[in-house]
This record gives C-alpha cells, sequence and structure tokens, in this order.
C-alpha cells in the first residue's frame, strides 16, 4: 500500500519535506499535523499504513472508539468517513505504537513518498 498525493501536488511537497527534515518534530507529532491537514482519502491511507504495523491490541482500542474498520480481521482498512472520529491525539499514539512496535514504519512512509 502506498499513499499517494497525486492531487495536491504542494501537499506531496511538503509531506516529503516533513519526512526528510533533520530538524523535525518527534515522528508522532509530525503525523498527527499531517494528520489535520490531509483529505479523508489521505487521512485514510496514512492510517492504514500506520495501522498495519501495530499490535492487534491497538487496532482493537481504536475500532471500539470507531466501530470495525477490518473487511476480513487480519488488514486494517479505516475509510475516510471514520477519518472524521479520530482525533490528532489518537493519530499520534498510533504513530507513536507504530514507531515502537516497527521501528522501520518511518523508512516505509518515506518510501512512500518517494514516488512524490
Amino acid at each position: 500500500m502506498s499513499i499517494q498525493f497525486a492531487s495536491d501536488t504542494e501537499h506531496a511537497a511538503s509531506v516529503k519535506a516533513a519526512l526528510h527534515s533533520q530538524q523535525q518534530a518527534p515522528f508522532p507529532l509530525t503525523i498527527s499535523q499531517l494528520f489535520l491537514r490531509s483529505s479523508p482519502e489521505q487521512r485514510a491511507e496514512l492510517l492504514n499504513q500506520l495501522l498495519a504495523n501495530v499490535s492487534p491490541e491497538m487496532r482493537t482500542a481504536l475500532a471500539g472508539s470507531i466501530g470495525s474498520f477490518s473487511d476480513d480481521g487480519s488488514q486494517p482498512h479505516v475509510t475516510p468517513e471514520q477519518t472524521e472520529q479520530i482525533a490528532p491525539g489518537q493519530v499520534e499514539e498510533i504513530a507513536a505504537t507504530a514507531e515502537q512496535h516497527t521501528p522501520g514504519v518511518i523508512a516505509q512512509l518515506q518510501a512512500a513518498h518517494e514516488a512524490l
């Protein structure tokens, strides 16, 4: 899965710059800010990629607040509509957990933006 921002080239450039910056804010805060500036579709793509890198318990906890978001119980599938129910603080928590659970998640997100 890749996150594509092809319809908004300015947004794509700022995302790429934020993820590559040496003086950027901590990863969870950067992701939370990105979430706030994104369209519902972009938010869903971002969350789905992050949720693929957290424990099943974290996914279960989030499902408790926004409802089911998994088609078959294995891969997360947050819809654009569901992203409206997710607070930036929750996104920060998900990003922090993803970073701890899968140390390479930052590189994965950077790679997703290399094509932009």
